[in-house]
């Protein structure tokens, strides 16, 4: 299938390793031209040298900027330095770090302030400072939102807080831009091997008193698929969601997580 996304300008936020960078790394191999953020220049001058390599790219394909979630300043500057490098702006991806996973029980006010700035208000303020270049020819938002905040437990509660206020947002954006051909979805990633997914599997075999590949196997045992996921293939979900070819599809969210998702609706 051809996407369509050749010389398609993309903003791709948290990018400089995980599920971020497969996204950034596939958007480039099909033709766009992407600027990926991060909070380190070095992580991010690592991650776009490395894009350069993986996909033969031009160097002018991959450029960077650095951007602190934390901070709105740094959240608009580097939206509006993106939209500015690449001359306009066709895809926006949002993403962030994963919260702190500690129980409602251990956390403070403190917490819920700062998971509040890093993972929900760093949404809204990119999407505010993209939308007037993606409304200029329309465009696509696509918000990266973990499957755990579809069915949230005790263990996560600041993702499990401030995470469903993205979908609501996306829904809300995409009824409200869609006149404007600016396409909001939502891609809920749910046991894609990163590094993340590598630190909580030995946590749980510590935890548990198992192996780690014992760990492993129990992620695995929760899907339809006998296997986990792969950056690669996260990447390439988020690139046709993102992509012309997916051009009726809005207001939606698409789960990438082996089946672990078992809602009819």
């Amino acid at each position: 299938m051809d996407l369509r996304l050749d010389g398609t300008r993309a903003y791709v936020m948290a990018a400089s390793s995980g599920l971020g960078r497969a996204v950034a790394e596939e958007l480039v191999r099909e033709g766009a031209h992407v600027v990926v953020s991060s909070r380190s220049a070095e992580r991010l001058d690592e991650a776009t040298a490395e894009i350069r390599a993986a996909t033969d790219c031009s160097p002018d394909a991959v450029d960077s900027v650095v951007c602190d979630l934390g901070d709105a300043e740094s959240v608009r500057t580097a939206t509006e330095t993106a939209v500015e490098r690449l001359g306009g702006l066709d895809v926006l991806v949002t993403n962030h770090g994963g919260p702190d996973t500690t129980p409602f029980s251990g956390l403070s006010m403190a917490d819920f302030d700062d998971a509040y700035h890093h993972v929900l208000r760093s949404t809204v303020l990119a999407c505010e400072t993209a939308l007037p270049a993606l409304r200029d020819g329309g465009g696509a938002i696509t918000h990266l939102v973990a499957a755990s905040a579809l069915e949230p437990s005790a263990r996560g509660a600041l993702g499990n807080v401030f995470r469903p206020g993205i979908y609501g947002l996306s829904k809300v954006l995409a009824e409200e831009y869609g006149a404007d051909g600016v396409r909001v979805n939502c891609v809920s990633p749910r046991g894609v091997v990163t590094d993340r997914i590598e630190q909580k599997l030995a946590a749980r075999a510590e935890r548990e008193g198992i192996t780690e590949a014992e760990a492993e196997r129990q992620r695995t045992d929760e899907l339809p698929l006998d296997s986990l996921g792969t950056p690669a293939s996260f990447g390439k979900a988020v690139a046709y969601l993102s992509s012309p070819a997916a051009e009726f599809v809005t207001g939606t969210t698409l789960p990438v997580d082996g089946g672990w998702h078992r809602h009819a609706y």
